[in-house]
Parts: structure tokens; sequence; C-alpha cells
């Protein structure tokens, strides 16, 4: 349904350009990026909004410590875990 956006996709999406480049053994091409966003967003409660006012809160709210440590901690596990079996060659 047009309209709705899960906040969450962009905090993932924001800790995996953030994180990946400081792991240069790690693949980072597209298809291995997708599945840990795949991987991550699976892990993580989806936070569905509605309107650009909704959007701001669910995005101020994952700035508390709690909840960007939650992240940040399921977007490596996904990174190592993708990162060590990548479905490509």
């Amino acid at each position: 349904m047009e309209g709705l956006k899960n906040i969450m996709e962009d905090a993932v999406e924001y800790q995996l350009k953030k994180l990946l480049p400081t792991m240069p053994q790690v693949c980072s091409c597209d298809n291995c990026k997708l599945d840990m966003m795949s991987y991550a967003l699976n892990r993580l409660s989806p936070q569905y909004v509605r309107t650009d006012t909704g959007a701001l809160f669910q995005k101020l709210n994952n700035y508390q410590p709690q909840a960007e440590v939650e992240i940040l901690a399921t977007v490596m596990s996904a990174i190592n875990k993708i990162g060590s079996h990548p479905q490509h060659d």
C-alpha cells in the first residue's frame, strides 16, 4: 500500500553505510548489502509511519541510547553473518 514507510529501513541503511567502509574485508556489493539489510530488518521490530510527523517522531525515538544500541548490534550481527557467508562467488 502506498503511503506507508518502515522507518527502520532508514536506520539500518544508515548504520550499514557508516560501518561497511570500516570493514574492507567484508563484501559490500549491492547483493550483500541487501542481504544484510534483510537479515537485520527481519530481527528488528518494524516501525511503520504514514505521515512526515510520524516519521520524525520515530526517527527521534531511534536516537534513544537503547534503540540505537539495538539497531547497531543487529546490523553488526548481519554484517558478520552475511560477510562470512556471502551468497555469491
